[in-house]
């Protein structure tokens, strides 16, 4: 099968197509619309223009922030840093666990002993007192080295199924076949083992981002990273240190972001269902 054929095939499930639409006007929100809007720089603060209710004006259609900036730029100008964090965080874990899944399942012996080992131990960690220390340790902005933080504790779930997966694969008849004909191994796992594991990453691959969007929304709501007033998360957090919770002006500064996060995820979530769904054939049925 290929890519059109996937895609065409994701667009034909409702709970697929519904997601792509949502995750195609997140993109556009990260990389077209930050051309159209301006973006939130407040020279001089005007109490009279703060945490103003949604306005006519478009600029302003939101309503404004804590310093009177737009909160519709706000979010504008945090949505590429996020989704590429969440891709990049997602992208990462998804490698790691296909990478010791596939050496633990394949080789065996003494090798996925080890490797299952030292997966059982990260999986017995605090994932987000350790995602938290190395937060405040590191202290950067970078999308890459958090993106390597995000997922230096969320591979092993996605290591222990393709592992499992692996060692059922290993049992059928075409890959004993293959061994006999003198493939190489790395023949038999590019060519005849990941092959048949693809829609079985891509669904993880999304819960991955998911799981990543999560954790970098939760680190900037709690503070430990560099302060960015464009992130959503720290202006979650910034809302709700300001009361919104219990009403008042700066409960705009709360919602949206929200909204925003919600959003994302619920578009994420419905991509992968339907991409299950797709893929498992007692789902289909």
């Amino acid at each position: 099968m290929n890519v059109l054929e996937y895609v065409k095939l994701i667009w034909k499930n409702k709970k697929s197509r519904v997601g792509l639409i949502i995750l195609v006007f997140y993109l556009i929100l990260a990389f077209i619309f930050p051309f159209f809007i301006p973006p939130p720089v407040v020279s001089t603060i005007n109490a009279n223009k703060i945490f103003l209710p949604p306005q006519p004006n478009f600029y302003y259609i939101l309503g404004t922030g804590p310093l009177g900036e737009s909160i519709l730029a706000n979010i504008v100008y945090g949505a590429g840093f996020i989704i590429e964090l969440s891709l990049l965080a997602g992208l990462f874990t998804t490698l790691i666990g296909i990478l010791i899944g596939i050496i633990a399942g394949y080789l065996g012996g003494i090798i996925d002993n080890i490797l299952m080992a030292i997966n059982d131990i990260v999986m017995t960690l605090p994932t987000l007192v350790v995602y938290i220390i190395l937060a405040t340790l590191i202290r950067t902005s970078n999308p890459v080295i958090l993106a390597l933080i995000l997922s230096s504790m969320s591979w092993t779930g996605l290591a222990r199924s393709i592992r499992s997966q692996v060692l059922l694969l290993k049992s059928m008849q075409y890959i004993e076949i293959s061994k006999i004909l003198g493939l190489s191994n790395l023949h038999i796992i590019f060519r005849e083992i990941i092959p048949n594991l693809g829609s079985y990453i891509a669904v993880h691959f999304i819960f991955n981002v998911e799981g990543a969007l999560y954790a970098a929304v939760g680190l900037y709501f709690l503070g430990v990273l560099p302060v960015n007033p464009n992130n959503w998360g720290y202006m979650i957090s910034q809302a709700l240190n300001m009361g919104a919770i219990f009403g008042g002006k700066g409960v705009w500064y709360l919602i949206f972001p929200s909204l925003a996060v919600i959003g994302l995820m619920f578009g994420l979530i419905l991509l992968s269902y339907g991409i299950d769904e797709i893929t498992n054939p007692r789902l289909r049925a």
